[in-house]
């Protein structure tokens, strides 16, 4: 038979056919010749192909098993065409290669004459050798299998939290003195970690592995946020249908807490769920959260994870051993058995397309496979895409009401302000204090200083590399790119005048840090980067916001995203401007989103808007306008000029080494494309990136496929290195 292949590690758009005497499994594995060299071959479907003496055999079944289920794989095949990315390196995704680590290669007996059933390879080997093996292979006795679960993963944490069981009756069954004063310290200060617990009780961690066999204390990865609730004690609450659903409104904690029993339900059925959000950090939240409801094995999935933690977590997926996986988008690959619900929460975000090879959408991935699999879909945020609300037909809308807002929004001109912190942000900030609550401070810029000048010849410090300033990092003494992390040893002398002027410039997240602690030198004041923290690190910061340890949080957008926001007093958004002054069609719909957001999760706290701009209307609207006459009116201005969601839209990117080539490229695929709707060629908002020079048209289409195949089809002509092609992409890369 002739089987189309996904091959592994190969940045090619195509499948190809490999000829087999025995029958495979969609799925699976195999060994091919790839150009010379035996590569790694996914069955992605059985080929119409007939057979042909100039096509090649597979050599070798790897794993004769399917770990993919089957409407998985045709998902992976669609989103590769429909994103014109490699399939190789998506499933690639799906099937870690470290997984082979924890296999066992199994000799396999297809005759009862041998005398045993299976053997580990080195048992095998060492009882009949080398020869015999090759010999048994070549007359079809034996046969290679490589099996999982026999070498499991070891991973290892880096901190263990620990947590009380069963609450209050936990006191009552405690067998001595120090198991009372540690559930007694538990419930206080509602978790605590190992080393804290060795340190304030000297007690040995032998100790607190008897006590949670007794079922008094919980060791977890998990912090349990500071909310009313338990497993013991829930709210019963009418269980959302099992049918496709858009849920909005209210805060994070609340969608969740309505989606509980729907998850209780699919779990005690014996099915798994698999569930997504956008930030590595937030996955750790989210688990302690829903661990705070349900008593079921809650696992994390991302991209930060050490190959042994990733593994342990695949194995078990694949092996049913899995009841609840929570990640980022590399989770929408994970071949979870017996799925029987999928959502996505936060499903506004950005952080679900990956930009880089292979390019995707992880939301239009796992829709997919929700409909192939005839699973139901949930897709949670505080309000809905612009998509999901002009499809909302397709799908039951469920809102949670949201409560009316109790404080006031202030919008601040800052247009003659003499600090970066106004007046009236640092009275705000001091009131906050005195009633005892917290202050959430969000900055669009990392690092000290977006850019570097030079005050005596005006000289911006630039990346060598790149068509953007160098940002100041004062933690790291350094300057660096965020567009290709290139980093040189932070200096004051101007490279182009030779003075000592350097100087920076603008707002960034360790400057507002700096200023905070000169004006509150008391306050208790933490700065949160996503780069400088372990995911679970930042949960901990969210539990020190909400248990009030923490006076001041900074960061940029992964401080909006948080349970239990009760505590915050004032959050302010310094460069507002900054985060509209961006060449991109969804920037005002993006920050639509984030506002919305701050609107409804921070419900009890006074929002302050620092501006150039107050005369803007778009201030206003986004707190008061109703959130469907917003999305009318922008659906009515895109649809007068053909934009999503009333088209596709196709960006193409070429990076050159010379920008006169590149342009001279990029008009000639232009001039080929007839009877497409083009715009462009320009030269590239960023221009320059990590040396070269960048180019890009827009395509609106009604047809991706065809579009996608003329594209194809001029890349060939031209040669296919240096473009990058993108699919609805949610902002111009």
């Amino acid at each position: 038979m002739v089987y189309d292949l996904a091959i592994s590690k190969v940045p090619l758009r195509c499948l190809y056919s490999y000829t087999s005497h025995e029958p495979l499994e969609v799925g699976e594995r195999v060994l091919v010749d790839f150009h010379g060299r035996k590569t790694i071959g996914y069955v992605v479907r059985t080929s119409d192909r007939p057979t042909d003496h100039s096509l090649k055999e597979i050599a070798q079944r790897l794993d004769r098993a399917s770990f993919l289920d089957q409407a998985d794989v045709e998902a992976i095949r669609t989103i590769s065409e429909k994103f014109f990315s490699p399939p190789g390196l998506l499933f690639d995704i799906a099937f870690p290669s470290f997984i082979d680590e924890y296999a066992e290669t199994i000799v396999e007996s297809l005759t009862p004459m041998l005398g045993f059933e299976s053997l580990p390879l080195e048992e095998f080997l060492e009882r009949y050798g080398h020869k015999t093996l090759k010999g048994y292979l070549n007359r079809g006795y034996v046969r290679l299998k490589k099996c999982f679960g026999r070498k499991m993963p070891k991973p290892r944490f880096s901190k263990w939290y620990v947590v009380v069981k069963g609450g209050l009756r936990a006191l009552s069954h405690a067998g001595d003195e120090t198991e009372y004063d540690v559930i007694g310290y538990l419930l206080t200060n509602n978790y605590a970690t190992v080393e804290q617990l060795v340190e304030s009780f000297g007690i040995n961690p032998k100790k607190l592995k008897h006590m949670q066999q007794k079922g008094l204390i919980e060791l977890t990865q998990f912090l349990p946020p500071n909310v009313e609730g338990s497993r013991e004690c829930r709210k019963p609450e009418e269980a959302l249908p099992r049918t496709d659903l858009i849920l909005t409104g209210h805060t994070m904690e609340a969608r969740v807490r309505r989606m509980i029993e729907l998850i209780a339900s699919v779990i005690d059925e014996g099915k798994a769920v698999l569930f997504l959000v956008p930030f590595s950090s937030l996955a750790y939240v989210t688990a302690g959260f829903i661990r705070r409801f349900l008593d079921v094995n809650v696992n994390v999935y991302h991209a930060r994870m050490s190959k042994s933690q990733r593994a342990k977590v695949w194995l078990d997926a694949v092996s049913g051993a899995v009841q609840l996986v929570v990640g980022t988008r590399i989770a929408a690959f994970l071949p979870v058995k017996n799925l029987g619900l999928i959502v996505v929460e936060e499903s506004d975000e950005d952080a679900y397309y990956q930009f880089e090879d292979p390019v995707y959408d992880a939301i239009e991935l796992i829709e997919t496979r929700a409909k192939l699999r005839n699973i139901p879909l949930v897709l949670a945020s505080c309000e809905p895409r612009l998509t999901d609300f002009h499809r909302r037909e397709r799908f039951n809308w469920f809102r949670i009401p949201t409560q009316p807002r109790e404080s006031s929004v202030d919008i601040v001109d800052v247009r003659h302000s003499k600090s970066i912190l106004s007046e009236e942000l640092i009275k705000n900030v001091e009131e906050t204090m005195r009633e005892g609550r917290s202050i959430v401070m969000l900055v669009r810029r990392k690092g000290f200083a977006p850019y570097v000048v030079c005050f005596a010849c005006n000289y911006v410090l630039m990346c060598p590399n790149c068509d953007v300033t160098l940002s100041f990092h004062r933690s790291e003494n350094v300057f660096k790119c965020h567009q290709c992390g290139y980093t040189q040893k932070a200096q004051v002398e101007c490279p182009n005048c030779g003075a000592r002027a350097l100087y920076p410039k603008g707002v960034g997240t360790e400057r507002i840090e700096k200023l905070m602690k000169y004006h509150f030198p008391n306050a208790r004041i933490v700065r949160v980067e996503s780069e400088e923290f372990e995911p679970f690190e930042v949960q901990e910061q969210f539990a020190k916001l909400q248990a009030g340890e923490i006076d001041v949080l900074i960061g940029s957008k992964l401080v909006v995203h948080g349970f239990d926001t009760s505590r915050v007093g004032l959050i302010s958004i310094l460069d507002y401007d900054g985060l509209l002054n961006q060449p991109d069609y969804n920037t005002r719909l993006r920050m639509f989103h984030l506002f919305r957001k701050i609107r409804n999760y921070f419900n009890s706290a006074r929002i302050l808007i620092q501006t150039f701009h107050p005369q803007d209307t778009f201030l206003k609207d986004v707190f008061e306008q109703e959130v469907e006459k917003f999305y009318v009116e922008e659906l009515k201005k895109r649809q007068e000029v053909n934009y999503p969601p009333f088209c596709d839209l196709i960006q193409v990117v070429l990076e050159s080494d010379l920008p006169q080539t590149g342009w001279e490229i990029a008009k000639y695929c232009v001039d080929s494309l007839e009877g497409e709707t083009v715009l462009g060629p320009v030269e590239h908002p960023i221009f320059k990136r990590s040396g070269k020079f960048r180019h890009h048209f827009l395509i609106k289409t009604n047809d991706v496929m065809r579009s996608l195949s003329k594209i194809n089809e001029v890349l060939i002509k031209t040669g296919k290195v240096g473009w990058r092609i993108f699919v609805n992409p949610p902002k111009i890369w």
